[in-house]
C-alpha cells in the first residue's frame, strides 16, 4: 500500500511539471506585449551592380536584415535618454513608460560601424575605426607631393557597413498594457551610402596580387540622432576586386557621405603587383559624387608591367626561428 501511494504522489508531481507552464515559457516580464515596435526595413541597395564579373572581393547585393534593434526613447525638451529596449529585427515588445518622445530605433553588431554618445539625441554618433599606422604611412607616402596639400589631412577610416536607422516621435499613451494592442510602426533605412566604383581598360591585369582604394574628404562620422554629417573631413578605405580576364577594377564602397561644402574629393588606387611593387593612380571625382546613378567611372588606362623578378618592392621573408630566453620580472 505504502509503495503504491508513492507512485502515485511521483506521478502527480510529474503531471503539474508538465501543466506548469511558466517553467517552459521564456517571456521577458519587463516587458508589456501589448506595446509593440514594429519596424519595416528598407533593404534595397537601389544599385546597378556589375554582377558579371569574376572578382576577388565580395559584392553585397542588398543590406543584410539585422538580427536586433536598439530602440532608444529620448526627451523631447531636454533630448536626454529616457528609456531604452532591444527588439529583434523586425520589432518586438516595449518596456516604454508612457509619454511623448524622439524614438530612434538604430542597428547593431556591424563590423565596423560603432556608436557612442547614446546619453542624448544630439550626441548619438555613428562611426567607424582609423586604419593602422602602417597602411596611412604606406598611402601618405605614395601620395606625397602627388596631389593638394591638403588632400590626406584628418583620418583614414574603414569604410561603414550599412546602418539602418528610424526616427520619429512618438507618442505612448496613459492607458497602454490593458487588453488593447498599441502599435508603433516605424520604417528604418541606411544612413550610408553606396556607390559603384569601376577601372574600364587595366593592361597588366593579371600581374595584380590586390588593390585597395582611398577617397578623400567624406564625412568622418554621422550624428545619426539628429540626422546631421560630422563636418570634421576624414578618408575612406576600402578593397578593390580585380577582373583579371576582362581587366578591369570594380568594387562598390560605403560613406557616410561627401563632406558637405565645396571640398574636392580624390580618389587613390593603391595597386601591389606580384612581384611586390606598388603603383599609384590619383584623379578628381567630386564631380561624379553628383551623379545621381552613384557611379564612380575611371576612364584612364591603368598599365602594369610585368614584374621583375627582383622587383623594388616589398618582398617579405621569414628566417628560422631562434631561441631566446628572457627574464621577466613579477611583483
Amino acid at each position: 500500500m505504502m509503495k503504491r501511494l508513492l507512485i502515485l504522489m511521483l506521478t502527480g508531481v510529474m503531471l503539474a511539471s508538465c501543466e506548469y507552464k511558466d517553467l517552459c515559457y521564456d517571456h521577458d516580464h519587463s516587458k508589456d506585449e501589448n506595446l509593440l515596435l514594429v519596424l519595416d526595413l528598407q533593404l534595397d541597395l537601389n544599385l546597378a551592380l556589375k554582377l558579371d564579373l569574376d572578382l576577388d572581393v565580395k559584392i553585397p547585393t542588398k543590406i543584410e536584415a539585422p538580427d536586433y534593434m536598439n530602440a532608444n526613447f529620448y526627451s523631447p525638451a531636454s533630448g536626454n535618454l529616457s528609456s531604452k529596449d532591444l527588439v529583434k529585427g523586425y520589432g518586438g515588445p516595449l518596456s516604454t513608460p508612457p509619454g511623448v518622445y524622439n524614438m530612434v530605433v538604430y542597428s547593431f553588431g556591424t563590423e565596423y560601424v560603432q556608436v557612442r554618445g547614446e546619453n542624448n539625441i544630439n550626441t548619438l554618433e555613428a562611426f567607424t575605426s582609423d586604419i593602422t599606422s602602417t597602411k596611412r604611412a604606406t598611402l601618405e607616402a605614395l601620395t606625397r607631393g602627388s596631389m593638394d596639400a591638403d588632400a590626406i589631412q584628418g583620418p583614414i577610416i574603414y569604410a561603414p557597413d550599412h546602418f539602418l536607422v528610424a526616427r520619429d516621435q512618438v507618442t505612448v499613451p496613459e492607458w497602454y498594457g490593458t487588453n488593447k494592442v498599441i502599435k508603433l510602426y516605424a520604417k528604418a533605412s541606411t544612413i550610408v551610402e553606396t556607390y559603384g566604383f569601376e577601372v574600364h581598360s587595366v593592361i597588366g591585369a593579371e600581374y595584380i596580387e590586390s588593390c585597395e582604394a582611398f577617397v578623400t574628404n567624406q564625412a568622418r562620422s554621422s550624428f545619426f540622432g539628429r540626422g546631421e554629417l560630422n563636418t570634421e573631413p576624414a578618408t575612406i578605405c576600402f578593397p578593390v576586386g580585380v577582373d583579371k580576364k576582362k581587366g578591369c577594377l570594380y568594387t562598390t564602397f560605403n560613406t557616410f557621405g561627401k563632406l558637405p561644402g565645396e571640398s574636392r574629393s580624390y580618389l587613390h588606387i593603391v595597386i601591389r603587383d606580384t612581384g611586390g611593387n606598388e603603383y599609384h593612380l590619383s584623379t578628381d571625382i567630386t564631380d561624379q559624387f553628383e551623379k545621381s546613378d552613384h557611379q564612380i567611372i575611371i576612364e584612364e588606362t591603368v598599365d602594369i608591367p610585368v614584374p621583375e623578378a627582383t622587383g623594388g618592392g616589398i618582398a617579405p621573408t621569414v628566417e628560422q626561428w631562434q631561441e631566446e630566453i628572457h627574464e621577466v620580472g613579477i611583483g
